[in-house]
């Protein structure tokens, strides 16, 4: 899968780069969410990991954006370490956005977007981390 990764931390660059690298994915990664909406307009990506924290467009404002384009990515993760997930839940009603906290493990991480690939695949519409 192409995945593009907008997160301020260049370690959670290196990190989850090379995880995701691992199992086969090709990732591109941005320092802000200006520079994530300009990759998502000039690339089709499978998947948008994105802080919800980051200069210069906030991960919110970017998903919103990202929910609007054609073609856009396929599934959204958002990496919040927030403790208002509930409301980051009701904003983004859309099946294609998912919450995933921070801290986090790469590996759960990698998991994750292994299970919702698998999920999209079966059934688009309502791909979601957890078996139907």
């Amino acid at each position: 899968m192409r995945i593009l990764l907008a997160d301020d931390d260049t370690k959670i660059h290196v990190i989850v780069r090379m995880w995701l690298e691992k199992k086969g994915h090709r990732v591109e990664s941005v320092n802000n969410g200006k520079d994530a909406l300009t990759a998502l307009r000039k690339i089709s990506f499978d998947i948008l990991i994105s802080d919800v924290n980051m200069p210069l467009l906030n991960g919110v404002d970017l998903v919103k954006e990202a929910l609007t384009l054609e073609p856009g990515p396929k599934l959204i993760i958002i990496l919040t370490s927030r403790c208002d997930n509930e409301q980051l839940k009701n904003h983004f009603a859309s099946p294609k956005v998912h919450l995933h906290n921070k801290p986090f493990s790469p590996a759960a991480l990698t998991e994750l977007i292994e299970t919702l690939s698998r999920n999209y695949q079966q059934d688009p519409q309502t791909a979601r981390a957890s078996s139907p």
